[in-house]
């Protein structure tokens, strides 16, 4: 009898000592996805640092991708093929309107280099808004 309490004590301090382990386990995931997530955080907020140049585009501009988007939506209960073919259009708009600022401003920047005007400064900047542009590029998703 006496054999069997020992036992039993035996079993219960490893049964303890597996929830102890699994408990601490636990609370080490949930640290380490504390803070995998508040270095998330941080990169953001660099991001967002980085990106307090200008708005791709002027707010008319936007406004009226905007306003052609909500007519497309519209339209999708009653003719939904048109309606796609009308988002896939306005969305290689977009994005042809997005490469041609970059491409115009490619172009302003070369002008100044050819006539010797560009500044390291106007370089460092260039280069933060490709990488800010370039970040948020990749963080886009599908």
């Amino acid at each position: 009898m006496q054999e069997e309490k020992v036992k039993q004590m035996n079993m219960d301090a490893v049964d303890v000592a597996d929830t102890t382990e699994a408990a601490e386990t636990s609370e080490e995931q949930m640290r380490n996805q504390q803070i995998a997530e508040e270095r998330n955080d941080q990169n953001k907020n660099k991001m967002r640092e980085d990106e307090n140049f200008a708005p791709l585009f002027e707010n008319e501009e936007a406004e009226q991708f905007r306003s052609q988007w909500l007519e497309i939506q519209s339209r999708f209960v009653d003719d939904p093929s048109v309606s796609v073919k009308g988002a896939d259009d306005l969305v290689a708009k977009v994005i042809t309107n997005i490469t041609r600022t970059f491409a115009d401003k490619r172009t302003s920047m070369e002008a100044q280099w050819k006539s010797g005007d560009v500044s390291t400064e106007d370089l460092r900047v260039a280069l933060k808004r490709y990488r800010s542009f370039f970040d948020r590029l990749l963080t886009l998703e599908s």
